[in-house]
């Protein structure tokens, strides 16, 4: 029998707990507000009331039997899975603990989409494995690293039968999501599981016109940050089972491992009520929301100096909620997101041709005067050439092979000169942020296109984490 995704049991119980009026003796020590500091005690006091713990009726993340459990279930039936497991520690803790539950003594070696998140290669390094890395495609309409072809994946597969999983990123920030029906075929006809970060797409559960989530396609496992499209909060995501091919006992023992002992309950209560609100979102309410998205998109489109763009690649679809907006004039963008900030907009992402706005899953109504603002920040480009479109980081080798990580823990450091790190074994990683992905992987030899993008983000003022001696022109590297 089907079950009624209406229903919001762990939120439910949450609010049914809180009217009893509890005398807390137990963690946290704020005691449903009752002691919080003054300066932020108005703003906080609602959420202060649902923070509670481990305790009679509330239920067990980690040994889950009533609440959480029936939540997860209710999931688990949405995106037609065998089992959804909630996150509290955002779709990062769902990438460590899958690639972990799959590493073994016997199998440390895996293929990984290169332009994956920071978490994945984190991941890796932490069970000591060796990555074989895949080169995207490079999208020249979006001008960003896309998705992997099913002939990178085959010859892969020739020359490294042994691993013991594909990790694919589907989609790419910018909403770019790409046909996996060959590569999980290919794969699976190697008894290989796939695993696929699939962090953008929560909300591709709903179906047309989002793109298909990597669930319908067959991968085994399959995160998801719900935060990041759904009506979740920040660190609320989802853990996807969609297969016997990965060890469920060992996944589950990752997820304790790799998860705080003291999860948040307003977190997972916002999943419970976040995948309601997906779940009942019929096909009139998916068109309203794009047609509004249209004439956002139509709105930008007639600002002088920058475009509206979309990848026409075959076989990609994109997010309708990701919209990107490319320079056309001598800004840079990062130049634009500064003059955006200037009229209170912030978006979610920039880089140097792009700016990328991910738009609300409803239909708000503000959409129209934010596009004023837009109007305002950007009247009156400065004419010139516009920044160009480089492939440079993602024209290396189609597949490269990392030193593994066990055996680069034995091996010592130093510092070199920006300019003399070429040839180098990168010793750090380099990771613009956001969107996350690495631009230097530990283990990997640095080239010339490396250093010239390193540069380039230097000048522009780009977010960076790692590169511990950037600021003073240097990378650490192996000796």
């Amino acid at each position: 029998m089907m079950m009624d995704q209406t229903k919001t049991p762990l939120y439910d119980a949450l609010v049914h707990h809180w009217a009893r009026r509890p005398v807390s003796f137990h963690v946290p020590g704020h005691k449903y507000g009752a002691l919080f500091s003054e300066r932020g005690r108005d703003m906080f006091a609602p959420l202060l009331a649902l923070d509670a713990t481990e305790i009679s009726g509330l239920d067990d993340l980690h040994h889950p039997e009533s609440v959480i459990a029936e939540a997860q279930a209710l999931a688990a039936e949405l995106y037609g899975v065998r089992e959804t497991f909630f996150l509290v520690n955002g779709s990062t803790a769902g990438n460590l603990a899958m690639i972990a539950a799959v590493c073994d003594g016997k199998r440390k070696k895996v293929i990984v989409q290169r332009n994956c998140h920071k978490s994945v290669m984190h991941a890796l390094q932490l069970m000591g494995a060796t990555a074989v890395l895949l080169a995207p495609e490079f999208d020249r309409d979006v001008c960003v690293a896309s998705h992997i072809r099913p002939e990178a994946v085959k010859e892969a597969l020739a020359l490294h039968g042994d691993v013991a999983a594909v990790v694919l990123t589907n989609p790419n920030y910018y909403g770019m999501a790409a046909d996996l029906t060959e590569i999980v075929r290919l794969v699976h006809e190697h008894g290989i599981p796939v695993l696929v970060d699939e962090a953008h797409g929560a909300h591709f559960v709903v179906g047309p016109p989002f793109p298909t989530s990597a669930l319908r396609y067959g991968a085994d496992v399959v995160v998801q940050s719900a935060h990041k499209t759904l009506p979740a909060m920040t660190m609320g995501a989802f853990l996807h089972v969609n297969s016997e091919r990965v060890d469920l006992e060992r996944l589950k023992y990752f997820l304790q491992l790799f998860q705080s002992s003291s999860p948040s309950y307003p977190i997972m209560a916002s999943l419970d009520l976040a995948r309601s609100y997906v779940a009942q979102l019929s096909k009139s309410d998916a068109a309203a929301i794009v047609a509004e998205i249209e004439e956002f998109k139509a709105a930008l489109a007639d600002i002088d100096g920058v475009a509206v763009v979309c990848s026409r690649h075959f076989g990609v679809q994109t997010d309708p909620l990701k919209v990107t907006v490319q320079t056309r004039c001598s800004l840079t963008g990062y130049e634009l997101q500064r003059r955006l900030e200037r009229e209170g907009v912030f978006v979610e992402l920039v880089d140097r041709m792009n700016v990328l706005f991910v738009c609300p899953l409803a239909v708000t109504g503000r959409l129209q005067e934010a596009a004023e603002k837009i109007k305002r920040a950007w009247r009156d480009l400065p004419d010139g050439e516009a920044p160009v479109c480089d492939a440079s980081p993602f024209l290396g080798p189609p597949l490269s092979v990392l030193v593994p990580y066990d055996e680069l823990r034995h091996l010592r450091t130093k510092a070199v000169a920006l300019e003399e790190a070429e040839g180098h074994i990168a010793a750090e990683t380099v990771i613009p942020y956001p969107p996350g992905v690495p631009l230097v992987w530990i283990g990997e030899r640095i080239g010339r296109s490396h250093i010239e993008q390193i540069r380039q983000l230097l000048c522009q003022r780009a977010h960076i984490q790692g590169g511990s001696r950037l600021k003073d022109g240097q990378l650490v590297v192996y000796e």
